[in-house]
């Protein structure tokens, strides 16, 4: 069961745990160059308090997902965008609507997109779309997608059972940031993982993947500012070992202790 943006805070958290400094709600307004027009850190703005300042770095990582493309225009104004950002939107059903421990996927829907539903969270997901967007910083579900899932996902269930638009319990848009290879022979085609690219001012941008691939993601491109920036690590990539905060000490007899010790019910 994934909670993205639980992920993204433990994530956040293990960094410091580690010895990262992180800021939250801060944004890169311009990248700081050195006189042969290499990137050696950045103007950021804390969006919380307006305050601005110079982060100074032996280099720069731009991993900023569907927004990718707007660090690299401020790096050089005439590359091209690499990003294709495209719209996933997932509803929220009552758990009746799926068993309580099986999903279901199928990749050849009546237009060539994938479905799925699943338990999950207590409830039932089901999604999702994979349509051209433009960029927000909120995207919103739009009706007809919405539509589609209910009108897709009915094809699936008996017959007898309504498929109502009030059992939406909840929708959302999220932005896949798909990419396109700079450096290919046909720059048209989207990949579906990831890629690395290195600007000539030495700006590392990884763009594309996904959750399941994160850490081959981080991997590969530290691995690459060692290279790029002459870093001298005192060790190989740990990620394989390292666990996320909050998860030492799990087994999967933990609930029980949890029950026992806080009187909690199973559920």
């Amino acid at each position: 069961q994934h909670n993205d943006a639980r992920m993204n805070v433990a994530l956040a958290l293990s960094a410091v745990s580690h010895g990262a400094v992180v800021a939250n709600h801060v944004e890169v307004t311009r990248l700081l160059k050195d006189d042969e027009g290499k990137v050696i850190g950045a103007r950021v703005r804390d969006n919380l308090s307006g305050d601005e300042w110079d982060i100074r770095a032996k280099g720069v990582i731009n991993a900023t997902g569907a927004f990718t493309d707007g660090i690299r225009s401020m790096d050089n104004p005439r590359c091209d965008n690499i990003v294709a950002p495209s719209a996933g939107v997932h509803v929220v059903l009552p758990n009746y609507y799926s068993p309580r421990k099986m999903g279901m996927i199928d990749p050849s829907t009546s237009d060539g997109r994938v479905i799925f539903f699943l338990p999950w969270e207590g409830s039932t997901i089901a999604g999702t779309t994979d349509s051209p967007t433009e960029l927000t910083y909120n995207p919103m579900p739009k009706e007809e997608e919405i539509q589609w899932i209910l009108n897709e996902i009915r094809t699936y269930l008996s017959p007898d059972i309504e498929i109502r638009r009030s059992d939406v319990l909840a929708a959302w848009s999220g932005i896949r940031p798909l990419v396109r290879d700079p450096g290919a022979k046909n720059t048209s085609e989207l990949v579906r993982s990831h890629m690395i690219n290195v600007s000539p001012s030495n700006l590392i941008t990884i763009a594309g993947g996904k959750w399941t691939t994160y850490r081959n993601m981080a991997e590969e491109t530290v691995d690459t500012a060692i290279k790029v920036f002459g870093l001298k690590p005192p060790n190989e990539c740990r990620t394989e070992i390292t666990k996320l905060i909050g998860s030492h000490g799990y087994s999967p007899t933990m609930f029980i202790k949890l029950i026992q010790q806080f009187k909690l019910d199973t559920e």
